[in-house]
């Protein structure tokens, strides 16, 4: 039963951790590149009544994703390997989600509470370009975060082949 709950949280940390990664790659390529393209008019995509939440999209799938990997590794402490791992998905987790505490929301903020009705801003811009690049380590972060999970899956998998193989022969041996 243990080993059923563990699979399906593995996978359902590997989904959430997809869904991380394909925003993080929507929104870089498509959100970002249009909110920072003229800065401070370009911010107007951020603010109003028709500016994109984007905070409706991350909260709950950082919350979520959070929740799983504690949830999988409480699930997966004993199986050594698959520990291991998950202690790294934790670690780069925490690369991912303290500097967005630290710098991108706060920044974020920034542009979209900045009047867009003012002139174009070279100050502006090169700080909307350093918050796209920097944005783009932590797409990278969350891509190795989504590889690590299937490495753990596949590590979960063989941990649990050789439970079962270890118990085959333990009957035997009777």
């Amino acid at each position: 039963m243990k080993s059923k709950l563990t699979y399906a949280a593995l996978i359902c940390l590997i989904t959430v951790i997809g869904f991380e990664l394909g925003g993080a790659i929507y929104e870089g390529v498509v959100v970002a590149s249009q909110w920072s393209a003229h800065p401070p008019t370009s911010f107007a995509i951020l603010q109003g009544d028709y500016g994109l939440p984007v905070e409706h999209y991350w909260i709950p799938l950082h919350m979520l994703a959070q929740i799983l990997i504690v949830v999988v590794l409480f699930l997966c402490w004993k199986a050594k390997r698959v520990r291991n791992i998950i202690l790294l998905i934790v670690g780069l987790y925490l690369m991912l989600r303290i500097p967005t505490f630290l710098y991108f929301i706060p920044e974020l903020n920034v542009f979209s509470t900045t009047d867009p009705t003012g002139p174009f801003s070279q100050e502006l811009k090169d700080r909307a370009d350093l918050w796209t690049n920097l944005s783009t380590g932590r797409t990278i972060i969350i891509a190795s975060v989504y590889v690590l999970c299937w490495i753990s899956l596949g590590s979960f998998r063989q941990h649990n082949k050789k439970i079962l193989i270890d118990a085959q022969v333990n009957v035997v041996k009777r």
